[in-house]
């Protein structure tokens, strides 16, 4: 059985993750700053009535140094976590030891696959349509990424802003 978010925003970086029943289950927030944003992605948790939202991950934001990612009590470099794989690509490996691999199959979608040889498909993610409302940016998670929803979510932020910094500002210096 798969698992779709729906993002209410067009931008992954200020937008909250709807399940299928419109239920919010992630927030991503981005303050704007000219230098060294972060975001936060929160996760709700709780009955809807009282719902609350806890702090899974932070990404900080560098251009001309290594970004940085506090995940699950650590402080670790983007680089040195999500390494390239191509322009766009990045693996990284899940905590009980897999390795994940983001690709870019399009101008507005990227796929996640096992990567082991098989190329399972563990989740992707299409973007919406910028002048209609009728089909929002969406990440649908398969059965093979069930249990690392989370990651998914935190490397999916990562991996969607880099993919539109390049092909929407060419000539920027790109996040790291």
């Amino acid at each position: 059985m798969e698992t779709v978010f729906t993002f209410t925003r067009g931008s992954p970086l200020r937008t909250v993750l709807l399940d299928s029943q419109e239920q919010p289950v992630y927030k991503i927030e981005t303050p704007f700053k000219w230098h060294g944003p972060t975001t936060t992605i929160s996760r709700y948790s709780g009955s809807y009535a009282d719902q609350y939202d806890e702090e899974i991950a932070r990404i900080h934001w560098h251009c001309f140094t290594t970004s940085f990612l506090v995940f699950d009590g650590r402080i670790v470099s983007i680089s040195k976590f999500l390494k390239r794989a191509g322009l766009l690509n990045r693996k990284f490996q899940a905590p009980d030891g897999r390795e994940f691999k983001w690709i870019a199959t399009g101008l507005r979608s990227m796929k996640l696959v096992l990567n082991d040889g098989t190329k399972t498909l563990v989740a992707k993610m299409t973007d919406g349509w910028l002048f209609t409302s009728n089909r929002k940016s969406r990440i649908e998670i398969f059965p093979a990424g069930q249990s690392i929803i989370d990651l998914i979510i935190i490397t999916y932020v990562y991996v969607n802003k880099i993919r539109r910094d390049v092909q929407h500002k060419p000539n920027i210096p790109i996040v790291f």
